[in-house]
């Protein structure tokens, strides 16, 4: 889990910039920390499934979640699953090779084309009985994580203060939370 604090003097500043009154920064910082969390979970939908080779963002979405923190006032937590995913959600065509199916770059050992539901997918053996086959897939967890760190979370302390300063403006201008 990776935490962000944000400097309370800078956002201080900021407030008495624009003259806002404690309950209006304080309402302004909840609303940016739920806006943030909405502007990461944006990018890293995007960006993942640009990095990642996928068909359409539809799998990426149902696995990046936000959550309000229990017991925090501003607190956001944003969830990414990071299992594996199957094969039919990424980009190509698998290729048959000796000991299973090529997939791009990943090799998936032991697999095997199958008709389900009237599309060929891959798919695998699970146990030794007759219908024990499912989809196959392919892990992500290593990539999704390499490319958050390196291209998502780098610019969050800008993107809540963006936030921040235009939650104070709008506020303190339509005299929002005043008293």
């Amino acid at each position: 889990m990776i935490a962000f604090d944000f400097d309370d003097d800078r956002l201080r500043k900021v407030a008495e910039e624009y003259a806002a009154t404690p309950k209006q920064m304080e309402l302004a910082a909840n609303r940016a920390a739920k806006r943030t969390a909405g502007t990461l979970r944006r990018i890293s939908t995007q960006g993942l499934k640009t990095e990642l080779g996928m068909r359409n963002a539809a799998a990426l979405r149902r696995r990046i979640k936000e959550f309000r923190v229990r017991g925090s006032g501003s607190g956001y937590k944003v969830w990414y699953g990071s299992n594996d995913l199957p094969v039919s959600s990424f980009k190509g065509r698998a290729k048959k090779v000796s000991g299973g199916i090529m997939y791009g770059d990943a090799m998936i050992y032991g697999a095997f084309f199958v008709t389900m539901g009237g599309k060929r997918k891959v798919a695998v053996r699970h146990g030794a009985r007759r219908w024990s086959i499912g989809e196959a897939t392919i892990p992500v967890h290593d990539r999704m994580m390499t490319w958050l760190e390196e291209n998502a979370f780098v610019d969050l302390s800008s993107i809540f203060m963006k936030h921040f300063i235009a939650e104070i403006r709008a506020r303190t201008t339509l005299e929002i939370g005043k008293s």
